[in-house]
């Protein structure tokens, strides 16, 4: 009899567990399509990535961890932080991390300014400091960081195409 009930109770679980698994995708699948009509892309929600899909290419938006485009793999990677959000497509990068110490910023402020020195530009006001440039190739970065709070928001973007 203790055999019987303590089946019926693993049974029981996995019921809930797969209940809830099929709960949070029809959830997502519903978010999808809502948003889908809205933009008038192709949707797709994957955990905490949200990624947008339209005649320009796709956008994803999410979090945790470093983008993996090749215009990400282009820029520095900042290792020394909690990514909280980020926006990744072909030709944007936008990252925002936050308890980022300052020592780090000033390491990965000397490696980014080796590295974009064209139409270079920094500044330091009250408790900001930012840098921008390109590099030879075009590609547009903009480092800004908040020393009271401790946020840093890195953004790149690839050069506009002439036609």
């Amino acid at each position: 009899m203790k055999k019987i009930i303590m089946i019926l109770a693993l049974a029981v679980a996995l019921l809930m567990l797969i209940g809830c698994g099929a709960k949070q995708k029809m959830e997502d699948k519903l978010a999808e399509k809502i948003v889908e009509t809205a933009l008038g892309g192709d949707v797709d929600i994957d955990g905490e990535e949200v990624t947008i899909k339209g005649e320009d290419g796709a956008v994803t938006f999410g979090a945790g961890e470093w983008p993996d485009s090749d215009l990400a793999k282009i820029i520095p990677e900042f290792k020394d932080g909690t990514i909280t959000s980020v926006v990744n497509s072909e030709g944007y990068v936008f990252i925002i991390m936050e308890e980022v110490d300052e020592d780090n910023l000033k390491d990965y402020l000397d490696k980014v300014k080796s590295e974009f020195t064209e139409e270079a530009y920094e500044s330091k006001f009250e408790d900001t400091i930012a840098y921008s440039a390109t590099n030879t190739d075009g590609i547009a970065m903009i480092v800004s960081y908040t020393t009271s709070d401790k946020i840093l928001s890195i953004q790149a973007s690839m050069p506009e195409k002439t036609e």
